[in-house]
């Protein structure tokens, strides 16, 4: 019965919903909530977040999801943030028995002004089952952020747009955010996320800077998986993430991921 829920979650997960086909393992731990933060992971992020980065960044990490030995997923990104724009690219993998999906991204983006950001993703995924010919499917994404200096952020994630609703695959989304940054060391999101395959997800999440080296992020979700938290320890300009995603039916999904700051 649980494999056979897993392949289900699979298809639909991996296939039918291109925002949540890979997190990253500090994506994970705030169950994507955090639409309005920074980030170098490109894949399954705000195309504008690569902007916030002070850094250029290279990451790997490495998924495994519901226990299963050889279901797991691998992502390679990097991220060049420059003074007025940026750059990134990504790379994932998924393999299950007779599943192949590959994604390719890039990223680029922009400063408006002091506040506003834009950015632009252009996704490649190549699915392949069995002895069946392969499907390839080119998929955008736009994703707007608004900051002021309260330290408040808002973000709208907008994926797809409806051009590829007539092959019944790959329905669009809407993914809106908001992030308050309490302060140095306390930072809460929230993020709601609309599609057709799914009326509306509501999450909120936390991130809490320890010390210079340990940071922690946890989250909640309206639906599974429905608990997310994870561990950052930061050594100069390595950062090693550990993080877990808890689905109610199909148990526990670990991630691991390393960025290296340069």
């Amino acid at each position: 019965m649980k494999v056979c829920g897993i392949i289900i979650v699979l298809v639909f997960i991996g296939i039918h919903s291109i925002a949540q086909q890979f997190q990253s393992a500090d994506t994970r731990a705030i169950l994507g909530a955090g639409i309005a933060l920074k980030s170098a992971n490109i894949i399954d992020e705000n195309p504008a977040s690569t902007l916030k980065l002070s850094h250029k960044y290279i990451g790997i990490g490495q998924q495994n999801d519901f226990g299963i030995v050889n279901l797991n997923s691998f992502q390679f990104a990097i991220a060049i943030p420059l003074a007025h724009h940026s750059y990134g690219f990504a790379f994932h993998q998924n393999n299950f028995d007779a599943l192949t999906s590959q994604r390719w991204c890039l990223n680029a983006a922009v400063l408006i002004n002091e506040n506003i950001r834009f950015g632009l993703n252009l996704n490649a995924v190549l699915n392949k089952f069995e002895n069946e010919q392969a499907s390839l499917n080119l998929i955008p994404e736009i994703g707007f952020m608004y900051e002021r200096k309260s330290r408040l952020c808002w973000a709208l994630h907008l994926i797809n747009l409806g051009i590829n609703d007539h092959k019944n695959s790959i329905p669009s989304a809407i993914r809106i955010g908001l992030n308050q940054q309490i302060n140095d060391q306390i930072a809460l999101c929230t993020a709601l996320c609309m599609s057709k395959s799914q009326a509306y997800l509501l999450k909120a999440g936390l991130t809490y800077e320890l010390n210079s080296s340990i940071s922690i992020r946890a989250a909640i979700a309206s639906s599974s998986p429905i608990i997310g938290y994870g561990l950052a320890y930061k050594k100069k300009r390595i950062v090693f993430w550990l993080s877990n995603n808890h689905h109610l039916f199909l148990g526990n999904s670990p991630a691991i991921k390393i960025n290296y700051a340069f």
